[in-house]
């Protein structure tokens, strides 16, 4: 999912640390058509759509030699789309609706109490990513509201076990210390999940609401999450709006989303994650 590629070879490049105009026009654009929409409007929904066919591109946030916040809006993986979404959302209930509003939420959004201060600032594993957006108060971990939820219990190792797959850490090996130290607070963790062979419940067993953020649970050792996307409801079947590895672009997902998952074998269940 995320950060966590860890089927990915990565390359070197040294990428512009400064976003693209066309971004900057493009975020401006839709905040400001989303000043105009009605009141009880889905606004996670809404951004998340603008962003319909956008390719998917990994690992466009470790191609520099240094941490620096990067912006895309024209390629994307799971976790920047989902990242992007949220902070459209948080500058338009800021009235914060220009280019640095979003700079700015971005940059809460994706690290740690919202300050850069290097690649282990970043919120690489999804759990802690949800910590700490619930503490900064932009998101809600909603999983135990449905009664079809279970509990889990983590041990998140898998970056600093896996160092050929994150180039930052390979580079430079005092990352991995790092790294490690964080991993730390999430052993012996219970999170809450809904397993996936719940996922064709209907809307109300299952509490989930369009626009509700998805994180796609693994068995996979020492990782917490493979996968995360926007949900959103086709009469009785929940589905996916995420940024495909597999159709290479965001897309909303033809199939349910438990369809989705039951053949996958490292797929477990999902943690359900609102935009407040």
């Amino acid at each position: 999912m995320k950060r966590i590629f860890h089927w990915m070879i990565f390359v070197w490049v040294v990428v512009p640390l400064w976003p693209n105009e066309r971004d900057s026009i493009r975020v401006e654009q839709w905040l400001k058509e989303a000043s105009f929409l009605p009141a009880d409007s889905c606004r996670t929904l809404y951004f998340a759509k603008q962003m319909l066919d956008v390719p998917y591109v990994a690992g466009t946030l470790d191609g520099n030699p240094f941490e620096e916040l990067v912006i895309r809006t024209d390629a994307l993986d799971c976790t920047t789309y989902v990242e992007t979404v949220l902070a459209l959302c948080i500058a338009d209930r800021r009235d914060a609706r220009n280019f640095a509003g979003f700079k700015k939420a971005l940059t809460d959004v994706r690290y740690r109490d919202g300050v850069l201060n290097g690649y282990a600032s970043r919120l690489h594993y999804f759990t802690d990513w949800i910590h700490n957006n619930e503490q900064m108060g932009f998101i809600k971990e909603c999983t135990f509201e449905t009664d079809c939820a279970e509990q889990k219990e983590l041990w998140l190792d898998f970056m600093t076990t896996h160092v050929e797959s994150y180039l930052p850490m390979k580079k430079n090996s005092s990352l991995i210390k790092e790294m490690a130290v964080l991993e730390k607070e999430w052993q012996g963790i219970s999170v809450a999940y809904i397993p996936k062979e719940k996922l064709n419940l209907s809307p109300d067993e299952l509490k989930i609401k369009d626009g509700d953020i998805l994180a796609i649970t693994t068995n996979i050792k020492g990782l917490d999450v493979v996968h995360v996307g926007f949900a959103f409801w086709r009469g009785e079947k929940l589905h996916l709006l995420h940024a495909s590895s597999i159709a290479m672009k965001v897309m909303e997902d033809p199939q349910s989303l438990y369809d989705y998952s039951k053949n996958k074998k490292a797929h477990t269940g999902v943690q359900v994650v609102r935009v407040i």
